[in-house]
């Protein structure tokens, strides 16, 4: 749409000539007589350029200059002064102004000047927008999201407040992440809000637009928003609703008007993309998950046929034992003990298995976790890899006692698994004699540090920065999300994963957990 600018000028004459000059460029004028008049025109319009007077009456160019850079610092002024005010024409540049203008100007240069002025306001209106679009995309962490559109929203925006709302399960809408509100009574009001307007998704698609003097059939008469303004943009992909997009602004001088809507158009363009790229990832998140399993499948079957094979030879004993007692044959009671208990350990090495596993395929993501010990989570990741990490390289374990974090032990023990896993390829692609892992825990101060070193071909220095990237492999299989996954996890008990290799000489991930302080002497 063409570029709206505000001509702000005591005499009517120069307004209209500026009017007539301007609109014949293809530009959309609005005039103000002073300050305090543009000041109230800008509640109604939201110009990219301002071209105003030095002197007028109740409010110098000088003062909206500065009530314009505080309300709104993209708007691009120009000054236009006369000879005689050098001093004024040097405050207004240290207060912001895009360029002066010499009175009487001459036509062309203004339209130089103007048309420089859109080109840099649009400019910078453009990279706000990509870098706000890099910040929904950049972040590995999926669940952070929410918070990442609701952060780049508000300062986009220039809102006092922001949230998104996303439909849970049952298609209520749920806050998903809120900044910048006041208190709980605003965030319930605006949430039921949020509400309305997806439920008339389905016959008005449109953003609804409250504030002073205006009203929305979905939002009814609402009260509590006093004289700030607000607009709920639906997000939607076909007939799905994804959520609703709120940004509020208290200031009564700063209302959302028609631009901030065609803005927030081109926004919620790129809210729709990052909620959909979250929903995929988090789908491949479970499906490496489940990857992982099906990569160790082979190992726990192998894994419980052993103590399987093991019980049902000790229970052929009993029940040989059985038949010669009927008989009346002599039995070793002692043997037929010893062969119970055997199959008794049998029985609870699959038992340990079958919890491994079933810790391991855990999808509840939210749950924070409490304090366990850190060893049956090493432990668990150790007998679920067995197969594949023995058969490539010896694997050895230096684990201490007493070492309890934070966290949850099935998406920790997946963690270890994904690491002890990734050593096992490594060793199988190097041409080295020397093929070992060991994992090895130790407490430093209050953090549990565990370190799971390999001695495969190592990583180049060039691809180390992004191992944990989503989708990044070094490998020709697999979705690249391994790692990205098990740092996720790790910084979502408060820890963190880091990495350090030299090309030849294997590679050593390191992890840290907060650990639960030692009690006694």
């Amino acid at each position: 749409m063409p570029e709206q600018i505000l001509v702000v000028d005591d005499e009517r004459d120069m307004r209209l000539l500026l009017r007539y000059q301007l609109e014949q460029e293809g530009y959309q004028i609005a005039e103000a007589s002073d300050g305090k008049v543009a000041l109230r025109v800008l509640q109604e319009c939201s110009p990219g350029v301002i071209i105003t007077d030095v002197r007028m009456p109740f409010m110098s160019g000088l003062e909206l200059l500065r009530e314009v850079k505080q309300a709104s610092p993209n708007i691009e002024v120009i000054v236009a002064t006369g000879y005689a005010e050098v001093e004024t024409a040097i405050e207004c540049l240290r207060a912001g102004a895009f360029d002066l203008v010499r009175k009487p100007f001459d036509i062309h240069e203004m339209y130089s000047c103007v048309a420089r002025a859109v080109d840099r306001y649009r400019l910078n209106a453009s990279a706000d927008m990509v870098r706000m679009s890099q910040s929904f995309f950049a972040t590995s962490e999926f669940s952070r999201i929410p918070q990442s559109i609701v952060e780049g929203s508000q300062n986009l925006m220039a809102s006092d407040a922001a949230l998104l709302a996303i439909p849970d399960m049952n298609g209520q809408l749920q806050l998903a992440h809120a900044r910048g509100l006041s208190s709980e009574a605003e965030a319930t009001l605006l949430r039921g809000l949020c509400e309305q307007v997806a439920q008339a998704l389905a016959v008005d698609r449109t953003p609804a637009l409250m504030g002073p003097g205006l009203l929305d059939r979905r939002l009814g008469n609402v009260v509590g928003l006093g004289k700030g303004s607000a607009i709920f943009y639906p997000l939607a992909v076909g007939d799905r609703l994804l959520g609703v997009l709120c940004l509020l602004r208290r200031d009564n001088q700063r209302i959302f008007g028609k631009r901030d809507l065609d803005r927030a158009a081109v926004l919620s363009s790129h809210v729709v993309l990052a909620l959909e790229n979250g929903r995929l990832a988090c789908q491949l998140a479970a499906s490496e998950q489940l990857a992982t399993l099906g990569q160790v499948a082979a190992g726990i079957g192998h894994e419980i046929n052993n103590p399987t094979a093991y019980i049902q030879s000790n229970l052929d004993f009993v029940d040989q034992q059985l038949r010669s007692l009927r008989d009346g044959k002599p039995v070793d009671l002692d043997e037929v003990a010893l062969a119970v208990k055997d199959a008794r350990e049998g029985a609870h090495r699959i038992s340990d298995i079958v919890r491994d596993m079933r810790a391991l395929a855990r999808t509840d993501e939210d749950e924070a976790g409490g304090w366990f010990n850190l060893n049956d989570a090493i432990r668990s990741a150790l007998r679920i890899a067995r197969m594949e990490t023995t058969q490539q390289a010896s694997v050895h374990a230096e684990l201490i006692d007493g070492l309890v974090v934070k966290g949850n032990p099935g998406p920790v023990s997946q963690v270890f698994v994904n690491l002890l896993v990734n050593a096992a390829q490594a060793i199988a692609e190097g041409a080295g004699e020397r093929k070992e892992i060991r994992i090895i825990a130790r407490r430093e101060s209050d953090q549990a540090v565990i370190e799971v070193s390999d001695t495969g071909p190592g990583i180049p220095p060039e691809r180390l920065h992004r191992l944990f990237q989503p989708f990044f492999t070094t490998k020709g299989t697999g979705t690249g999300l391994g790692l990205s996954i098990s740092r996720n996890i790790v910084r979502r008990f408060g820890g963190d994963i880091s990495v350090r290799s030299v090309p030849g000489d294997g590679t050593v991930f390191t992890v840290s957990l907060p650990a639960q302080a030692q009690t006694g002497s």
